[in-house]
């Protein structure tokens, strides 16, 4: 859901880590950033998708998973979110996140973190703990499974005209819908068709507690998945609310909707007890000293996740932090010739 646009310099960049892995090169490169933390980003670990999760960009096989784990263990230290807090680090330490607490990482994924002696974080939704489809996810299914009653709602809605995909149509609501017309579209749709309240979707409360138990960590991820930047703020402050799951979530780390945010949603997370926030992407730092980047992965190839890991992020990154420099100077420079005339 959150996977960057394949642009030729991260096309390049990929491929010249898959080189330096087949070189053998894997580990001395990972040596050179040995306390920089890690952090990967997952959703839904499940061998058949559903209407709900297809080509939402969410799914990651069990097999997929469990390669991704031996590679980890084999390269990492994997690390709790209250080690990173308590900075308690090894050398090579990473994180393992899962955004949405799908049923799907308590039956698939908590069995291989089991196996290979991991922890994890887990950033469960409001809503969905209380069994309510999550916006993304009903929509998602209903233009899967109800075509053409499904498009003729969407296109009431003149952002939505001309789209007739479903990742468009998500897309466009997820950037441009403030969550008063996500609900609008939401009651539409739920008069043409008819409602599932049988999805098994999500990960039970109970199953939420059995993980906790194991040592597994539970996170905060909003009352309704909306994008903290569309929200007004009377929207906001009931978003970032956990009323209904303080009793599952750790209060100190909490992860943004799609990695979305603004000023306004950064200066209230400011004022909370979250020792870290979740994005997505590179350099949100520069926003908020408690953010935390996080990578998805969708591969098994060993090579290729070193690369995302080891060389093209941080290339990413590093080029994004001396752009973002040369743009700060230029202004200064320029602020300073206009102050002087």
């Amino acid at each position: 859901m959150y996977q960057h646009p394949n642009t030729f310099i991260r096309r390049i960049l990929r491929a010249s880590g898959i080189v330096l892995y087949r070189l053998g090169l894997a580990k001395k490169i990972i040596a050179l950033r040995k306390q920089a933390p890690r952090v990967l980003l997952y959703h839904a670990v499940e061998d058949h998708v559903s209407d709900y999760t297809d080509r939402l960009g969410v799914s990651v096989s069990s097999a997929m998973f469990e390669a991704n784990l031996r590679y980890v263990r084999d390269h990492y230290n994997v690390v709790s979110v209250s080690d990173l807090h308590a900075k308690r680090l090894p050398e090579n330490p990473l994180l393992i996140t899962f955004d949405d607490a799908y049923k799907s990482v308590y039956d698939n994924a908590f069995p291989l973190l089991r196996k290979y002696r991991m922890p994890a974080t887990v950033y469960v939704i409001t809503c969905a703990v209380n069994n309510q489809l999550v916006w993304v996810n009903e929509v998602n299914s209903a233009l899967l499974r109800y075509p053409r009653e499904s498009l003729e709602v969407c296109h009431q809605f003149p952002d939505l005209l001309g789209l007739d995909s479903p990742p468009q149509i998500i897309h466009a609501i997820k950037t441009r819908f403030a969550p008063s017309n996500i609900k609008e579209l939401c009651a539409r749709i739920r008069q043409m068709i008819p409602a599932d309240s049988n999805h098994s979707l999500y990960a039970s409360r109970e199953a939420l507690f059995e993980m906790r138990d194991a040592g597994i960590t539970l996170g905060f991820h909003t009352r309704d998945h909306y994008n903290l930047a569309n929200c007004d703020a009377n929207e906001l402050q009931r978003q970032l609310d956990p009323s209904g799951v303080e009793d599952l979530v750790d209060p100190t780390t909490f992860a943004y909707p799609f990695g979305t945010f603004d000023s306004t949603a950064v200066d209230l997370l400011r004022d909370r007890s979250y020792q870290t926030v979740m994005t997505v992407g590179n350099n949100n730092n520069r926003y908020f000293s408690r953010h935390l980047d996080r990578i998805e992965l969708f591969t098994s190839d060993p090579a290729v996740v070193f690369a995302q890991l080891e060389v093209e992020e941080p290339v990413i990154s590093a080029l994004r932090k001396l752009s973002l420099s040369i743009r700060s100077t230029r202004h200064r420079l320029q602020d300073t010739h206009l102050s002087g005339t």
